[in-house]
């Protein structure tokens, strides 16, 4: 009988079907932009979305592309401001001139994690840049820049972009602990033996 319950809780999600599965929404870049903006995101790049938003119509989701959280790199040729980016990042364009909102977030060893979001208005042909700061100091920051030409017109440099809004209003979060007790960083989980 026991095998038979077993079997039965095993299978009893089968016969539920897939809504009880988790299910995500994808970032698709636009195609056929005739001049997109553009935009990077650096680090967590498993932890990352993009959605735009015209008419109260919000579109976008996740930057991976598939439901396991991996990191994904897609380099599409912006120009790098003297940085030297080889793994962790995300180059995609967006539409101009569309509210867009870039979401990203740090998840740490001990149940940890800090999020922060920043909404803007992209222009046609301009590149902008975000990525988080880990939060094992206790806080993550969102920095939000543009990627401009140099002066000269030899170079690339960053700027800090003065256009984004952040959520709550601060490019700063504190890291909050999914379970309270791993605060206490000698606290160690008792799990039982089988």
């Amino acid at each position: 009988m026991r095998i038979a319950t077993a079997l039965w809780l095993l299978g009893l999600p089968l016969l539920g079907g897939c809504q009880y599965l988790p299910h995500s929404t994808f970032f698709k870049a636009p195609e056929n932009e005739p001049n997109p903006s553009w935009v990077r995101i650096i680090n967590f790049t498993q932890h990352a979305a993009i959605y735009q938003e015209e008419n109260g119509v919000k579109t976008g989701g996740v930057i991976r592309r598939g439901e396991l959280p991996f990191v994904h790199t897609q380099d599409m040729n912006m120009p790098k401001a003297g940085q030297d980016l080889t793994f962790d990042f995300y180059e995609t364009p967006v539409r101009p001139g569309v509210k867009t909102k870039i979401w990203m977030s740090w998840e740490g060893s001990r149940t940890e994690y800090c999020y922060n979001s920043a909404e803007f208005m992209p222009k046609p042909g301009h590149f902008y840049e975000f990525w988080l700061s880990s939060g094992r100091s206790g806080t993550c920051k969102m920095h939000a820049s543009l990627v401009e030409r140099d002066a000269q017109g030899e170079g690339w440099h960053l700027t800090p972009n003065p256009d984004v809004t952040y959520a709550d209003g601060s490019d700063v979060h504190d890291v909050v602990y999914g379970n309270e007790q791993f605060r206490d960083s000698n606290y160690k989980p008792n799990y039982p033996l089988p």
